[in-house]
């Protein structure tokens, strides 16, 4: 069976984080993702965090999966190429600053008359209305404005605080690609292209519904405790051989087999654990309880007492142990992938699987320009238009004595 968005064709333009994490996405899922990037150095995000070796988990990590063509958006005859591709494209997905592919010529309302069935999406710090929208944004700032560093920080008056993984940009473009899907599916099912906006203030707004959704009935912002559980039962405890794991008990009824599982039984009808309410209150006693009772045995032991009593529970797990437990394997939550560069690469992998559709890692992210002359072929140019278009500096970085002589 073919991929899931196997024959969509999506035209690149995003850069950095927010944007090409979405569309490695679309490319897991079988999409043809071109990455469209300036010549000389491509997506900034090539450059950062490179390391000796040569290797950007930043950019590799958020652009397998696509084909790579260089194109200067500035030079003339730039936009001929766009246009052609358009033509042939489901989706064109962007995140420069607000209004500036409209400024050359490459706005919704110029690629609509091109192609109406076009997907344009675009990735945006704000969203497309308010002074806010025209303004460039990054990771922090979305952060900041969203309430979620004050959130962090735990609570109004104390530091904020702001969480790692670019979290305003992974979010964001987790919705981004929810956002292109349902596009694509409202295509299917009503004939209509469309644009549409994702904002990194508007997913990070979704990500805190929870805690939000709560100040907004009472006017009184919950309190989040840095490093800090959600109550004794829902929590992480460190074993007697020094290894931590979680359990998590909401449901009442798990407490009777959770007092099993410890060999606590009289805890069932101790008048400081005997419901969910005393155990609220008596919250700090039944933690340091429940320390004591894990430091008596190593954690497999008590994962084993714990799935054996139908508890939540899990290892607490460093990124070492992530890659070596075989479950994240046979899952597909971790691949390997071929690499030009680097033999064994290992990559995360696609967290959705199908009964019928397959889903995988494509390919390692591409070289810059990697596939500009074969994207130039298929588009109907030949070899002298290639070459026109790199001594003009339209695919390539124009060298100075071109453009003396140009001059």
């Amino acid at each position: 069976m073919p991929a899931p968005l196997e024959g969509i064709k999506v035209v690149d333009f995003t850069r950095y984080q927010n944007g090409p994490h979405a569309t490695a996405m679309l490319a897991d899922m079988g999409a043809d993702v071109l990455k469209v990037e300036m010549p000389g150095n491509g997506d900034p995000g090539r450059q950062l965090g490179v390391g000796a070796d040569g290797f950007c988990s930043y950019f590799e990590s958020l652009n397998r999966g696509k084909r790579s063509m260089t194109l200067d958006l500035r030079a003339e005859g730039a936009l001929e190429v766009v246009y052609k591709l358009v033509e042939e494209a489901d989706v064109l997905a962007e995140n420069f600053r607000p209004g500036y592919l409209d400024s050359i010529g490459l706005g919704y309302e110029d690629l609509r008359k091109i192609n109406p069935q076009l997907i344009y999406a675009t990735n945006s710090g704000f969203g497309p209305n308010g002074d806010w929208a025209t303004r460039g944004s990054f990771d922090v700032v979305a952060q900041g404005m969203s309430g979620a560093m004050v959130a962090l920080g735990g609570g109004p008056g104390e530091r904020p605080f702001t969480a790692p993984w670019g979290l305003a940009d992974q979010t964001g473009s987790i919705v981004f690609a929810y956002g292109i899907m349902t596009a694509l599916f409202a295509r299917a099912q009503h004939g209509v292209g469309q644009k549409i906006d994702v904002s990194q203030l508007g997913a990070m707004l979704t990500l805190q519904v929870l805690s939000l959704q709560a100040f907004l009935h009472s006017n009184v912002q919950p309190v989040l405790k840095p490093g800090r559980a959600f109550s004794a039962t829902f929590a992480w405890y460190q074993a007697g051989d020094g290894e931590w794991f979680t359990m998590g008990l909401l449901d009442p009824k798990s407490w009777p087999a959770l007092c099993e599982a410890i060999g606590r039984p009289d805890l069932m009808a101790d008048e400081r654990t005997v419901d969910p309410f005393t155990r609220r209150d008596n919250e700090e006693w039944l933690r340091s309880e429940l320390e004591q009772i894990f430091r008596t045995r190593t954690r497999d032991e008590w994962l084993e007492r714990l799935v054996a009593g139908r508890i939540p529970c899990g290892p607490v797990y460093d990124y070492a142990q992530v890659a070596a437990d075989e479950h994240f394997w046979i899952n597909g939550y971790l691949q390997e992938v071929p690499h030009a560069h680097f033999d064994q690469h290992r990559v995360v992998g696609v967290p959705v699987s199908f009964s019928e559709t397959a889903t995988k890692v494509q390919s390692a992210a591409p070289e810059l320009g990697q596939n500009t002359e074969q994207v130039l072929l298929d588009l109907g140019y030949d070899w002298s238009d290639i070459e026109r278009f790199h001594d003009a500096g339209v695919t390539a970085v124009r060298r100075a004595d071109s453009a003396a002589a140009g001059d």
